[in-house]
């Protein structure tokens, strides 16, 4: 079975998830950049950061590859 390629996005603040569920914790992982990631059979590549929620999303649901959240 072949493993398909995904995006993947992460909490700069938090990458290995959130610590607890707090209502402040929450906010916390929100309001800072977010980690773009590519993952793939041969595994998983950082490749961009998004500064906001928004961005980070777009980026997520994109489907054409070679953009990124500013639009390059």
């Amino acid at each position: 079975m072949a493993l398909e390629r995904y995006r993947e996005i992460r909490s700069a603040r938090f990458p290995l998830g959130l610590p607890d569920r707090s209502d402040m914790t929450v906010i916390e992982a929100f309001a800072d950049a977010w980690l773009l990631i590519e993952h793939s059979p041969e595994g998983a590549e950082l490749v961009g950061m998004a500064e906001d929620y928004d961005a980070a999303r777009a980026w997520l649901v994109e489907q054409s590859e070679g953009h990124r959240p500013d639009g390059s």
